[in-house]
């Protein structure tokens, strides 16, 4: 049900499941990019080539859930969900735009293309991030996932495999004590 505000306007309701996924789908994808950033030669590349320090903030609109990234000292690391300035915005402008990439059924490029996300900050930058993401959406989605929502799925290697099941033990456990 609805409800109005005090100048009578109608606001939309609460829809707890879906800001608990995105929520829970960003946490998994922080914890994985620091994970996947000391581990995987790629995505350490990328994350070498942006400034240093550089805050990166991923946030739903109006009120988050939110996923800040930092690069500072040479390592990327995982700062958890709470709201901060930062030199690079992605912000989603509904938890329901959100809900369809967190979730799997779009994937970055198209939620772009459908102007369900906006960008602030550097393009080179942005672009560079969107690498990482889908080199560490291939380690955490299963392969017929990953056809679906990249544009085009890098490679498994064996030793790829192995960070795959370490960002899966180790890495998004890990970020749980973000919370």
């Amino acid at each position: 049900m609805t409800a109005t505000n005090t100048v009578g306007q109608w606001r939309p309701r609460e829809k707890p499941f879906k800001k608990f996924v995105v929520a829970s789908a960003m946490l998994a994808l922080g914890s994985a990019m620091e994970t996947a950033a000391i581990l995987d030669e790629d995505v350490r590349k990328e994350v070498e080539t942006w400034k240093d320090p550089m805050t990166v903030m991923f946030e739903v609109l109006p009120a988050g859930p939110y996923m800040v990234l930092e690069k500072k000292g040479g390592r990327l690391r995982y700062l958890g969900t709470k709201k901060a300035a930062a030199d690079l915005v992605i912000s989603f402008k509904t938890l329901e735009g959100a809900f369809l990439v967190m979730s799997a059924q779009i994937g970055t490029p198209q939620s772009y293309a459908e102007h369900r996300a906006t960008l602030k900050g550097d393009v080179s930058s942005a672009m560079s991030l969107i690498r990482c993401l889908n080199i560490v959406q291939a380690y955490l989605f299963p392969k017929i996932i990953s056809q679906r929502v990249l544009k085009r799925v890098p490679p498994m290697s064996l030793k790829k495999h192995a960070i795959r099941a370490v960002i899966y033990a180790l890495g998004v456990p890990y970020g749980l004590r973000k919370l």
